[in-house]
């Protein structure tokens, strides 16, 4: 039996041109948490932008293979 371990890291972004700091400041940690997350063995395995009118919503999904650990 395999066993994996599945995470999600979420990031809701402004649109507004107004608001380019801010998107660049989230863009930015969400690197960041996805880098953390590479680190402890996970990988990236799947990414969904929900697009809305003044922010974008991206959901990334990792998993980690335990069956090795």
């Amino acid at each position: 039996m395999r066993l994996q371990d599945v995470g999600t890291v979420e990031t809701v972004v402004p649109k507004r041109d107004d608001l380019a700091d801010a998107r660049k400041g989230k863009l930015a940690d969400r690197l960041h948490e996805l880098e953390a997350a590479t680190s402890q063995g996970f990988v990236l395995v799947h990414t969904v932008v929900l697009e809305g009118e003044q922010y974008a919503t991206f959901v990334d999904t990792l998993i980690q293979d335990r069956s090795a650990l």
